[in-house]
């Protein structure tokens, strides 16, 4: 059987199946991007043939299971959780997508439809008579999927997702959808952007510690489209704070969900520039907020505030930012806010030109050298709320003990909630979320450390502490 082969398999036939699932999340990405037929979508499609083929020489069929948020390789589950691969596994969510069944003989070219079919708007999957008949309806024989109900009806494996992994997944997903409309000038299904709002604000004003859980959940691959999804929870976050009305933050939520939209324009390769722009790739880079602004007024149904918050998002207080305006005007307190809250989420993740700051490190930046850049009251309301140790924060207790802050306090601002971290098992966290001031209780012996000094990935870290949050809160 596969299933007994994939869990006792190891070396390079599970290194083979891992990078299978790599390739199909790769090319789910960059087909958000460019059609199936461009050469960046192709060399994935080529690199997951070529893994597959090694794995279908071994055994008929290779079997991907989603569940619980996660990726399963028949029993053995991928542990590497990709900030790419939890988005494959939110489109596949979205389309009833429970198992992808692969069989010796599988082509490239049936890769190609497969991720066509995985790409497709989910109504247009249920208009097709669901996502094994659009898949067979395109020829593929050796591909077969099977399908989730709905939500409801698959009852005890749907209820497996933590509730934060399926809001993180849907959202993101619908942000996808999005870049995938303008890219191809179909109107943006707004009714999808505003319900997947109101499920992140219901579960922020419900329970905040989602915040914490989400803006964890990011990584180098996918950085548009997941940079926009964290703004658009730290602006909530914030605009909680602020004590904006429930309407006023799903107008908020859904101005900074879509706030880069006009980056859809901008080639991969300057996005992804692993260095300085030039003054050329500046100038198209640039041009993202106008062109934004432009696609979101042309929607009837969308505040006119998003289009505003698109335009105004990279100008500054100063207005030292771009797009420059002849006559300075004031700014939109939305786009005020997008302005710190952007900041703060590029400075603290993983970028191909530099590693991610510590949350620390970052607060000291914002609140030292960009302070004339963002509106002081509203800064110092954000800062506020991330507290004296901001969530990821990582600390080191008498010397030697290692911990992650992972959650504020708000009834305690300097008592936030912590993990102690093992460092001898790949710098995972413990079980057991316990307030600082519990595990620190000799004054003086406390300090702020750097991650990346350590060796430590704050990312999988935060991963793995967002993990055991929701496990904690399920048992």
């Amino acid at each position: 059987m596969l299933a007994e082969a994939t869990s006792s398999v190891a070396g390079p036939m599970r290194r083979a199946a891992e990078d299978t699932v790599g390739g199909l999340a790769r090319a789910m990405k960059n087909v958000s991007f460019y059609d199936v037929t461009h050469p960046v979508v192709l060399d994935a499609l080529k690199d997951m043939g070529s893994d597959l083929a090694t794995l279908l020489e071994a055994e008929p069929e290779f079997v991907i299971k989603f569940s619980s948020g996660y990726v399963v390789l028949q029993d053995a589950p991928l542990l590497a959780q990709s900030a790419s691969i939890g988005n494959l596994v939110g489109a596949c969510h979205r389309r009833g997508v429970d198992t992808v069944v692969f069989r010796r003989g599988a082509s490239e070219e049936e890769l190609s439809q497969l991720v066509e079919v995985l790409a497709m708007d989910p109504s247009d999957v249920e208009a097709a008579g669901g996502p094994q008949q659009a898949l067979a309806a395109r020829g593929v024989r050796h591909i077969a999927i099977q399908k989730i109900v709905s939500r409801s009806e698959a009852g005890e494996e749907i209820g497996r997702l933590s509730e934060w992994s399926w809001v993180y997944t849907t959202a993101l997903d619908v942000v996808r959808g999005a870049s995938a409309e303008v890219r191809t000038g179909r109107a943006i299904d707004i009714g999808s952007i505003e319900s997947s709002v109101r499920g992140i604000v219901d579960d922020i004003t419900g329970d905040r510690s989602i915040v914490h859980s989400l803006n964890w959940m990011k990584g180098m691959d996918e950085y548009t489209f997941i940079h926009a999804l964290h703004i658009c929870i730290l602006a909530i976050e914030l605009g909680r704070v602020l004590g904006l009305s429930k309407d006023r933050l799903e107008e908020l939520g859904t101005a900074t969900l879509l706030h880069d939209v006009g980056k859809i324009f901008v080639p991969l390769d300057i996005l992804r520039k692993p260095a300085g722009l030039s003054d050329e790739e500046f100038a198209v880079m640039s041009r993202h907020p106008v062109d934004g602004a432009l696609v979101l007024a042309r929607e009837p149904e969308l505040s006119s505030v998003a289009a505003v918050v698109a335009f105004e998002h990279h100008m500054h207080l100063d207005h030292s930012g771009y797009p420059q305006m002849r006559r300075p005007r004031p700014l939109h307190m939305y786009s005020l806010m997008t302005s710190i809250v952007d900041v703060y989420d590029a400075l603290t993740t993983v970028r191909p030109y530099r590693p991610p700051l510590p949350p620390k490190t970052a607060v000291r930046l914002m609140r030292e050298q960009l302070a004339t850049r963002l509106e002081p009251r509203l800064l110092s309301r954000f800062l506020d709320m991330l507290g004296p140790y901001p969530w990821g924060t990582l600390l080191r207790v008498g010397g030697d003990r290692l911990l992650v802050v992972t959650r504020p306090n708000p009834v305690e601002p300097d008592n936030p909630l912590t993990r102690v971290i093992d460092t001898a098992d790949g710098g995972k966290v413990l079980a057991g979320e316990t307030p600082l001031l519990e595990v620190e209780r000799r004054p003086g012996r406390l300090e702020v450390v750097d991650p990346v000094a350590l060796g430590i990935d704050l990312t999988a870290l935060m991963h793995s502490a967002a993990a055991a949050t929701a496990e904690q809160g399920r048992s």
